[in-house]
């Protein structure tokens, strides 16, 4: 009984990250990508959280190779976002650390997906609304658990 259970939950929660995904950030996405790719919304983040990261931490973060992140840091170093910056005891170690230009784009990006977002919940009323707020509290308890 209890295999099953873990089993449906895991089954629900997949499902909902489907649905998260094509409801909410596909069509935020879809707006930014013009702007900016998903992965250097996810680099931006991290180095917003971090305050530096080296390209192997970024790299394990993301979940990615680092041959692939190198094209996406030039990028962003391209257009001010972050900078390299080599450690002083180990000119091999690359520290790379977000800007203010980068911190700015990257809060522009959330307040995009967060109108996004928020005007899709405007077809909720208010019980709904209370009941997603709950629902989600218990979501984040639950997941901060999981290892």
């Amino acid at each position: 009984m209890e295999d099953q259970e873990r089993n449906k939950a895991a089954h629900g929660l997949a499902s909902l990250l489907t649905v998260i995904d094509r409801k909410l950030i596909r069509p935020h996405e879809q707006r930014t990508r013009h702007i900016v790719s998903p992965l250097v919304i996810h680099v931006l983040t991290i180095l917003t959280e971090k305050g530096s990261a080296t390209m192997t931490e970024l790299a394990q973060e993301i979940q990615i190779a680092k041959p692939q992140l190198t094209p996406i840091i030039e990028k962003l170093c391209k257009t001010g976002d972050v900078r390299r910056e080599y450690a002083a005891k180990d000119r091999r170690i690359i520290n790379i650390h977000i800007t203010e230009t980068g911190v700015s784009k990257l809060q522009e990006l959330q307040g995009t997906l967060f109108e996004s977002i928020r005007s899709k919940l405007e077809g909720l009323d208010n019980q709904d609304v209370a009941d997603l707020q709950r629902a989600l509290n218990d979501l984040y308890r639950m997941i901060h658990k999981m290892s």
